[in-house]
């Protein structure tokens, strides 16, 4: 989050509305914010029953929803209704009204089924902005924020947000890095020496240390912790530990996918719905995608080219085809196939692979 100045607030008027509008309304009195009021009326009605309900009975609900929250002493600027598919229209909105937060529910329905919403997963997936998933059960101000980091920059921009969250609802904020164990097949290979946990544990709590010496922690309550295991199931276990109402996480953290805007540890949290979550995407979506993509490439097209040099054209072929298997439009990649081959002896091959990557670029790149 930048500056707090507007949360769209997303509503399908179910059980979990009351939750949402609690938390946005905290978040607006703690922020000097406005609230910009959703509903998306769903895709999977038919014509005729959007004409029967109308639009104007849910603008009434949403009416009624302002006059509640405006008698708390909360600011609406405005409610809007969409039609469409809920995910997409709630991005959407987001972005046309340039909202610095999205408070939506995490699960659909009653507040015994914790599980994330299909809607909310999907809205988490391709928002531009922070989404903050409200857990129905607690619903106040958090007083005990966890905030993973892997020191990734992702991990760093959930680190930010989370000490200003810390320091504006005065909470205690815990600072959890996981050293992922080594499988025993792979710990029985090293020597002795080599495997030494608690050095390990030391280096990393040096790290988130070092870590928050970067930032402005006055007026912060700070706990770093270091856990050995399986990082999403530390987290968890650490959320029903230190009594946590709200984790803050970077969107591309704690993962080993490069690619995945949501990592694989992020998505297995909020499957989980522990509390409340606020997960801080970065603000240029696509910016992000373009960059993994470029990174990737230029990691597997040096490595593939640095086998080929030492005279080892199988592994550079393996390098190659992952690059073809997740860019198959990449004409370099298919060229150095038939560089591979062709060093391997398969001339065949070779010529495919130039075909492929003529193909490519007549047709594609137009060169």
């Amino acid at each position: 989050m930048h500056e707090l100045k507007k949360i769209l607030m997303a509503t399908d008027f179910e059980d979990s509305s009351e939750s949402i509008a609690a938390t946005a309304l905290f978040l607006e009195r703690a922020f000097d914010s406005t609230i910009l009021l959703l509903h998306v009326i769903p895709e999977v009605l038919s014509g005729a029953l959007i004409e029967e309900v109308g639009a104007e009975s849910v603008t009434a609900l949403l009416h009624e929803l302002q006059l509640q929250i405006e008698a708390a002493g909360g600011h609406v600027d405005g409610a809007v209704v969409l039609n469409g598919k809920a995910s997409y229209r709630i991005c959407q909105c987001a972005e046309q009204n340039s909202a610095d937060l999205i408070v939506i529910g995490a699960s659909h329905g009653s507040k015994a089924d914790a599980r994330l919403g299909v809607t909310a997963a999907r809205v988490l997936r391709n928002s531009a902005k922070p989404v903050w998933l409200v857990e129905q059960t607690k619903v106040a101000p958090p007083k005990s924020i966890l905030c993973p980091v892997d020191m990734s920059p992702a991990s760093r921009r959930g680190l930010q947000n989370a000490l200003r969250l810390a320091r504006q609802f005065k909470a205690r904020l815990t600072v959890l890095s996981v050293r992922e164990a080594m499988p025993a097949v792979y710990a029985r290979m090293m020597r002795p020496d080599d495997l030494n946990p608690m050095r390990e544990v030391r280096r990393l709590k040096s790290s988130v240390n070092a870590l928050l010496q970067e930032y402005d922690v006055r007026g912060v309550e700070v706990d770093a912790q270091v856990r050995e295991g399986s990082p999403h199931a530390e987290i968890l276990s650490a959320v029903t530990e230190l009594a946590c109402d709200l984790i803050v996480m970077g969107a591309e953290g704690m993962s080993n996918q490069p690619r995945a805007l949501v990592g694989s540890v992020t998505q297995k949290v909020t499957r989980a719905m522990p509390c409340s979550i606020l997960i801080v995407n970065d603000e240029d979506v696509l910016a992000t995608r373009l960059n993994a993509t470029i990174d990737s490439i230029e990691l597997h097209m040096a490595d593939a080219e640095s086998l080929l040099r030492v005279g080892n054209p199988l592994e550079a072929l393996a390098e190659y085809e992952l690059l073809v298997l997740d860019e198959p439009t990449y004409a370099p990649a298919w060229e150095g196939m038939a560089l591979a081959y062709e060093a391997l002896g398969d001339l065949n091959k070779a010529d495919r692979c130039r075909e492929s990557a003529a193909r490519v670029r007549t047709t594609i790149w137009r060169t």
